[in-house]
C-alpha cells in the first residue's frame, strides 16, 4: 500500500499482494466494478467518506492505472474509492473520471484523451500528445513531487524534477497509449521490444484462456497493474530526487568552473564521480555551454582514479 505522510511517501510493496488477496469482496455488476480493499481506504466509511474517481472496465492500459495511482496520492483524492465502469450516468456522478467518458475538462476534474479533436500536450517543449497518465500528472505531478522533497510547489528543485520526470518517464507512456513512433521513419522496427512498462502493464489483463473471466477477478488484475505502474513512477520519482538532482548541481559546478580548467572551457573536471551524462544536455542550455565538444575528467567510483 502506498500513504502520504508528511515526511513523504511511506511504500510497503512487498505487503501489497497479500493485502490484495485479503481485500473485502467487490461490488459488480455487468458494467461496473468497484475496487474498495484495505490498500484503498485506510478508515471506516461510518468515520470518513472518501471521494470516488471512475476510470473504464474491461481490457485496462498501462496509462489508466497509473493514473488512478497517482491521483490518488494527492490530497484532494487521497484514498479515493475507484470505480471501474462505462455507464454515462455512474460517471457522471463522480468525483473524478481518467480515460473514458470523453471529456478533458481539469476545472471538473475529467482526463480522457479519446475524444475527437483532443491535442493537449504537456507544454513545457513537449510536444506529445497526452494519455489519460499524462493529463494527471501535468495537474497533480507538482503537488505529489514537492511532498516527495518535503518543499513546496513552487520550489525550482520541484520544477526540474517535474520536468525531467515527464521526459524520462512519462512521455513514453504518454505516446505508446496514443500509438506515437519513437522514431520519425516508416521503417519497421529492427527488433521487438515488448519489455517496457506498457507492454508489462498489459500481460497483467486476464487471459483469454483463464476460467475465470468474473468482473471480480478483472478487477484484482486491475489493482496488480496500478501497484507495477505506480511503484516504477515511485522509483523514478526518488531516484530523480536521490541522485538526479544532487548529480545535476555537480555538474553546473564543474561546468561554471571549467574555463579556469582551460580558457577554450572544452574541458570539464568533475570533482567526484557522478551520473553526468543523464542530462547534460539541459546543462548545455542552462549554462549556455556552446563548445563544440566537451571533454570530461572524472574520478572512478571504486578506486578513485582519474578517466576520460
Amino acid at each position: 500500500m502506498w500513504g502520504i505522510t508528511r515526511r513523504g511517501f511511506n511504500q510497503i510493496l512487498f505487503n501489497l499482494p497479500k493485502t490484495l488477496l485479503q481485500s473485502r469482496p467487490l461490488m459488480a455488476t455487468s458494467n461496473l466494478v468497484r475496487v474498495s480493499s484495505p490498500a484503498y481506504s485506510t478508515g471506516s466509511p461510518n468515520q470518513a467518506t472518501f471521494k470516488r474517481v471512475g476510470t473504464h472496465n474491461g481490457s485496462f492500459h498501462c496509462d489508466e492505472a497509473l493514473g488512478c495511482f497517482m491521483i490518488r496520492l494527492t490530497d484532494k483524492f487521497s484514498n479515493s474509492e475507484i470505480v471501474r465502469t462505462r455507464d454515462p450516468k455512474v460517471l457522471e456522478g463522480l468525483d473524478a473520471v481518467l480515460d473514458v467518458g470523453g471529456v478533458y475538462d481539469p476545472s471538473h476534474d475529467r482526463y480522457d484523451h479519446h475524444q475527437k479533436g483532443f491535442e493537449e500536450v504537456f507544454g513545457h517543449g513537449f510536444n506529445t500528445k497526452l494519455s489519460s497518465a499524462g493529463l494527471v500528472y501535468k495537474h497533480f505531478g507538482k503537488e505529489i513531487i514537492a511532498k516527495d522533497l518535503q518543499l513546496g510547489e513552487d520550489h525550482p528543485d520541484v520544477h526540474r524534477l517535474f520536468l525531467a520526470i515527464y521526459k524520462s518517464f512519462m512521455e513514453a507512456i504518454d505516446a505508446i497509449d496514443n500509438g506515437i513512433n519513437q522514431f520519425d521513419t516508416e521503417k519497421p522496427p529492427r527488433y521487438v521490444n515488448n519489455t517496457h512498462l506498457s507492454s508489462r502493464v498489459g500481460r497483467l489483463n486476464l487471459d483469454w484462456t483463464d476460467p475465470d473471466q468474473s468482473p471480480e477477478k478483472e478487477n484484482e488484475a486491475f489493482q496488480k497493474a496500478m501497484a507495477l505502474a505506480g511503484s516504477e513512477f515511485l522509483d523514478s520519482v526518488r531516484f530523480h530526487a536521490k541522485s538526479w538532482l544532487p548529480a545535476r548541481s555537480i555538474v553546473m559546478e564543474c561546468i561554471a568552473e571549467r574555463c579556469n580548467i582551460d580558457p577554450s572551457g572544452e574541458i570539464m573536471v568533475l570533482k567526484r564521480f557522478c551520473p553526468w551524462l543523464l542530462s547534460f544536455p539541459e546543462f548545455e542550455v542552462d549554462s549556455n555551454c556552446t563548445c563544440d565538444h566537451v571533454f570530461c575528467r572524472m574520478r572512478e567510483a571504486n578506486n578513485g582514479e582519474f578517466r576520460q
